[in-house]
């Protein structure tokens, strides 16, 4: 098999076409260039330069076709060098988010990424939006993306890859009332004030985990499932279904509440919490996303 120092005597003397010239410039003696030659020569099993006329060589038809296929050759190495370099150093040109929507309500994004680019500046940020934290998460696991911001409750869901994790905090549940509802002004609410309720809750498909949780916790307490009238995944479309008295859902509540949405937030009688996280690949080791990481810890530490 032909050798990258191969390669570039075969180069040099194509650009040459010249052994005594191409010797000099590689630095090597002419025996040792052409002995090299014939090595490459034997190793495509074809001839690369025509040597009929010792003062004057020339490439060959497969000498020709060779040329075109590895003159980019030292550029790629080159290339491949500083992105190396650059990789050992932490250096990358580009840190890619991935964000599920319910972390917007939580985490004030815009301030991280402000601090991000006065640190980084050259550093280009790339953000998307998913609607499923499971999505993101495997995103991110398969490394389309550097980091996933994203909710849970419950356990993480597992994959072929290790995550690392950072609970960045806890975004308790409430029941979202429409605001002529009588539940949304009663006090002392209780889980069994709700037996008659309609529900809006997210398909057992779509979100699994809450779903099957809720309802265990509600058979218990109320000994029967809960009447689900409408289905909605997302803590918008929820409340949007509930502003229009459609029924009680279960969302996490906004940071600023819309006037225009008719919805009252009441405590949840009992336990349910969400978390909102970051994940990253845990092969990932760029010293940017570290230092992102960082930002959004100290952050949430701040708040």
């Amino acid at each position: 098999m032909e050798t990258i120092r191969q390669i570039q005597i075969f180069l040099c003397l194509a650009e040459e076409l010249h052994f005594a010239k191409a010797a000099q410039l590689l630095e090597i003696t002419q025996p040792t260039l052409s002995k090299e030659v014939r090595k490459l020569e034997a190793a495509l099993g074809c001839q690369l330069f025509d040597r009929s006329d010792k003062w004057k060589i020339t490439l060959t038809s497969a000498g020709e076709a060779y040329l075109r296929q590895v003159k980019t050759l030292p550029d790629e190495l080159a290339a491949a060098g500083a992105a190396a370099r650059r990789a050992a150093s932490g250096e990358r040109k580009t840190l890619s988010l991935v964000v599920s929507g319910a972390v917007y309500e939580h985490i004030h994004l815009g301030g991280i990424l402000q601090k991000m680019h006065r640190k980084h500046p050259e550093v280009r940020l790339k953000i998307n939006d998913s609607l499923f934290s499971s999505q993101a998460l495997n995103q991110t696991r398969n490394g389309k993306f550097d980091v996933a911001l994203f909710s849970f409750s419950g356990t993480l869901p597992a994959g072929d890859r290790p995550l690392n994790i950072a609970k960045l905090k806890t975004a308790p549940f409430a029941f979202a009332i429409p605001a002529a509802h009588p539940l949304a002004v009663k006090v002392d609410l209780q889980l069994k004030d709700f037996v008659s309720a309609q529900f809006i809750l997210p398909s057992a498909e779509e979100a699994p985990l809450l779903r099957q949780r809720f309802e265990k916790i509600f058979s218990d307490e109320c000994g029967k499932l809960p009447k689900v009238s409408q289905e909605a995944l997302g803590m918008r479309a929820t409340r949007q279904l509930v502003s229009a008295g459609l029924g009680i859902g279960i969302v996490q509540p906004p940071r600023q509440k819309d006037d225009r949405e008719k919805v009252v937030y009441r405590d949840l009688p009992f336990p349910l919490e969400r978390y909102i996280a970051a994940g990253w690949n845990s092969e990932n080791r760029s010293k940017v996303l570290r230092d992102f990481i960082t930002m959004l810890i100290e952050d949430e530490a701040d708040t």
